[in-house]
């Protein structure tokens, strides 16, 4: 049989359930960040799954018109989440390497 004890060596915390419609938007906006984030890493892993190295002249002159319409767009995002960023007064570093 098992016992409904917690052991010693468990804490357990307790948060408050939020009240109002107040924090069900601040939830809102908290998941809305994080899935803002979840897409732009998403956007970096389809980036690396894209290897034109191995692309055939042929196959890179038929689609560059294309490429290079999708590459501007891309570029033209970066900079401008960039600079929204800057504005803020925040400064855009590369991650240290571990």
């Amino acid at each position: 049989m098992r016992s409904n004890k917690v052991p010693a060596s468990v804490s357990l915390m307790v948060r408050p359930m939020p009240v109002g419609p107040r924090d069900a938007i601040d939830r809102l906006h908290v998941r809305d960040r994080l899935e803002s984030i979840a897409r732009l890493r998403s956007a970096v892993l389809a980036m690396d799954q894209v290897d034109v190295a191995g692309w055939d002249d042929g196959s890179l002159t038929d689609h560059l018109e294309e490429l290079s319409a999708t590459l501007c767009a891309i570029d033209a995002q970066v900079t401008r989440v960039a600079e929204a960023v800057r504005a803020r007064g925040f400064r855009i570093e590369e991650p240290r390497a571990a």
